[in-house]
């Protein structure tokens, strides 16, 4: 059994200089680059869209179904044009249950997990009416047109086989059949970061990328020389430095090796990360699973004594007083990283689109329950772009651009796709 470590001497590995982010902004801006010029050695992708950016005055009903990671949402939305919309009807269901159902297991088929897509589609669909759906659908795809996308491989944890190598919105369209919903067509297929971007530019002005810190993690943004969104499947960046707890988690994960920086600063790996440091910090060799979730639940609480019991509950073992305040550091720690590695990736992708000049003043969308629920996390983000803008420790240089949480995006990304393959026929 290891030898106890101090609170700060494994905190300090999680913090990011300023030099230090500039570095990883100045390296993703350069991945990006050797992946848009299909040069070797990038580990994000440039994957493109098929879709470019809305004018705001799309108009008509949709259905929208957005299949991200753990919960699965689907939606009937109004664009009203003039970059106003109503979210007629809206469900959540998760896709695993306790003691109901698992539609995530390798034991689950391809058709019963669409089925209980297609199922939650017509919960929101309004009687036998004709519908046109846009997919947000958030794992890697084939595509060649914004139609319908053949799935590369699973991520985030999912297990489910029989999907892999097929066509995503052929496969919910089977399904749709299947469950008498022969009037609704699946006409676009994005990932949720672009379907983020497409909801923030049709309902705000001057805002060029999108990126989404939740289950996992990926950035997109608008590509001028292409006319059309890329997805940078960003999650896959491999430049960083990990430490000891990173490098564990990565081992314990269904796929070692890959998607190396969404295991740094999504919802779905930061828990465990806290879990690992708290292995060492308690000297002990296990520490029941918790959610991230939990893990916020924790930081954020200002009643030491109430922390301290959840701390107790949650880990079962009993947690000192003067254990309480080093515990939460650490976590967040953890929670600031992840900001901040999110500040360094849209500064990259600035850094690509204007290189060393200005940067006009703009928005850069966000989504995700880790930018969106931890307390602080935007403002270290910002903080993050600051510095990235700069060169050392200088803070002199301004940067007018900052993160908007996007409220319902990758729903309204989709209505909006869905729009705008309507205009395309």
């Amino acid at each position: 059994m290891e030898e106890r470590m101090d609170w700060m001497n494994i905190a300090r590995y999680f913090y990011l200089t300023d030099e230090r982010l500039q570095q990883i902004s100045r390296d993703f801006a350069d991945d990006m680059e050797r992946a848009l010029q299909g040069k070797p050695g990038a580990t994000v992708s440039a994957l493109k869209s098929y879709v470019s950016l809305p004018g705001g005055e799309e108009r008509g009903v949709y259905l929208a179904l957005d299949f991200g990671g753990t919960n699965v949402r689907a939606a009937r939305i109004r664009l009203l044009g003039r970059h106003c919309y109503l979210i007629e009807k809206k469900i959540c269901q998760p896709l695993r249950m306790a003691g109901q159902y698992d539609y995530l297991s390798s034991s689950t088929t391809a058709g019963e997990l669409f089925d209980f897509l297609a199922r939650l589609v017509g919960q929101v669909a309004h009687g036998h009416q004709a519908y046109t759906l846009g997919h947000t659908f958030s794992f890697a795809l084939e595509r060649q047109d914004l139609r319908d996308g053949r799935l590369l491989s699973w991520s985030k944890e999912i297990a489910v086989p029989g999907v892999e190598g097929q066509f995503i919105n052929k496969l919910l369209k089977q399904a749709l059949v299947r469950q008498g919903l022969t009037n609704i067509e699946p006409a676009a297929l994005v990932n949720d970061t672009t379907a983020l971007l497409l909801s923030a530019v049709y309902t705000l002005e001057r805002v060029r990328m999108g990126l989404v810190c939740g289950t996992g993690f990926n950035a997109c943004y608008y590509e001028p020389a292409w006319d059309m969104i890329v997805n940078l499947e960003a999650g896959d960046y491999g430049g960083l430095i990990r430490n000891r707890w990173d490098k564990a988690v990565d081992a314990r994960s269904a796929q070692p090796g890959w998607h190396r920086m969404e295991k740094m600063v999504s919802g779905a790996y930061v828990a465990e990360i806290f879990q690992q440091t708290l292995l060492s910090y308690f000297k002990t060799r296990q520490i029941p699973d918790f959610s991230t979730a939990a893990m916020n639940d924790i930081i954020s609480c200002d009643n030491d004594k109430q922390c301290r019991l959840k701390m107790g509950q949650l880990w079962k073992r009993i947690v000192r007083p003067d254990e309480v305040h080093p515990v939460r550091n650490i976590g967040a720690a953890i929670f600031v990283r992840a900001a901040q590695l999110a500040g360094a990736v849209s500064c990259g992708i600035l850094r690509h689109l204007y290189g060393d000049g200005t940067v006009p003043p703009q928005s850069v969308a966000v989504d995700g329950s880790l930018l969106e629920h931890v307390r602080g996390a935007l403002f270290m983000m910002e903080d993050a772009m600051q510095a990235c803008q700069n060169e050392g420790v200088s803070r002199d240089k301004q940067l007018y651009a900052a993160p908007v949480l996007i409220k319902d995006g990758p729903l309204v990304g989709a209505a909006v796709a869905a729009a705008m393959a309507v205009e395309k026929r």
